[in-house]
């Protein structure tokens, strides 16, 4: 049909315009097929990537015969330049349909944990978050499911870029919420407390935002956030847990979600409530913050630490290695600013493919950039994607 109306248009000109016209007609349908079998391409391209990571052809039932799946969860330390991380925050969830309930089990990152020979120096290097962060992240898994006692089915990292990018997209304060999660020192018991208060946030997110009924809307926001985290589960096995969440109605029954922590301490149970988290954090802050450390407390006002980042984004740009690092761990994340955000993104994502040893995977990279927008309902982000696009193929 679109042939068709090209060539009536064609006709249409050179009928009123001699032949001169005929022939721009022409020259211009030609460039118009061109520019939709550009569109063709790019479209292929894409929709080929939304199969694969949408797990359209993945029929694998994450859940085990005993209609258990263990996922661990583990939030990374991980600073500009460092290729390792520390586990900063370890929680194993456990997900039962048959009884039907849910188990989060903390593992405090003070725990103890032997590391590979010639990798401790000091007492205080053996702690199972030092396991990651100097024996790697296969080895400090492996030192975490024996502190456990089981084996995790699948696993789920997140940084402190995408930390932030969760809450945003959740709605929920960023800053305070991330004050109160790092929390330790204003507890008599510290750290133990720390990652129970860990586990009291995932069964917050659990009871307020697993949806009854999955609609496209929460598809949207669930990609989004599945994008952000990084996880050896597909979209499709993702979206399978979700929906056996969503039958164990959560927001009404939080009781079946239920909260442990190997090695056991005794712990208070402390609620996350979004409103109050400025009032909670004066009251047990405040008091102590001149004797915190500076990596603990820095004293720094929001639009301080805003400029110490843009700053540090700004001057050092061109740097290969840090390309790498920010588009990997997702920095443009700690950008308050909506604009600024996405730009610094698209800005990176554009470095990020020049670089020659991500040529072969730009394709891939620039596609998933364009599902995420999409999502996201950026369509003028979407639109500098597909020209992106458009280049690579």
């Amino acid at each position: 049909m679109q042939n068709r109306i090209f060539i009536i248009i064609a006709l249409l000109i050179s009928a009123s315009l001699g032949v001169w016209a005929l022939v721009n007609g022409v020259s211009w349908y030609r460039f118009f097929s061109a520019e939709r079998s550009r569109n063709q391409a790019i479209d292929n391209v894409i929709n080929s990537h939304r199969s694969e990571k949408e797990g359209l052809n993945d029929g694998a039932d994450p859940f085990g015969e005993d209609g258990v799946v263990r996922v661990l969860f583990i939030g990374l330390d991980k600073r500009a330049g460092q290729t390792e991380g520390h586990c900063d925050a370890i929680q194993l969830i456990t997900i039962d349909k048959t009884k039907p309930e849910v188990l989060i089990t903390a593992v405090p990152r003070g725990t103890y944990s032997p590391l590979p020979f010639g990798k401790g120096v000091t007492s205080s290097d053996y702690y199972v978050s030092n396991a990651c962060g100097l024996g790697g992240l296969e080895y400090g898994i492996d030192q975490i499911e024996k502190i456990l006692g089981q084996r995790a089915d699948y696993l789920v990292t997140v940084g402190f870029s995408e930390v932030l990018g969760v809450l945003r997209n959740l709605e929920l304060p960023t800053t305070e919420t991330l004050q109160w999660l790092r929390q330790r020192h204003s507890y008599a018991i510290g750290e133990p407390q720390r990652a129970h208060d860990h586990s009291t946030f995932l069964k917050y997110l659990l009871t307020n935002f697993i949806p009854r009924q999955n609609t496209q809307i929460d598809k949207a926001l669930q990609y989004i956030v599945f994008k952000t985290v990084n996880t050896d589960l597909s979209f499709s096995q993702a979206q399978t847990i979700i929906g056996v969440l969503s039958t164990m109605d959560l927001a009404n029954q939080p009781e079946r979600v239920h909260l442990a922590m190997r090695p056991a301490y005794s712990v208070q149970d402390i609620e996350y409530v979004p409103e109050n988290l400025g009032q909670y954090l004066d009251s047990t802050l405040s008091p102590i913050k001149d004797r915190l450390a500076k990596d603990d407390y820095s004293g720094d006002t929001a639009e301080e630490v805003q400029n110490k980042l843009l700053n540090l984004i700004d001057g050092r740009k061109n740097d290969p290695e840090f390309i790498a690092w920010v588009f990997e761990n997702d920095l443009w994340l700690q950008i308050e600013d909506r604009e600024k955000r996405l730009s610094t993104q698209f800005e990176f994502l554009e470095k990020y493919i020049s670089l020659e040893s991500k040529k072969a995977e730009s394709k891939s990279i620039v596609a998933e950039y364009i599902l995420e927008m999409e999502n996201r309902g950026e369509s003028m982000w979407v639109e500098k994607g597909r020209e992106l696009l458009a280049r690579e193929i």
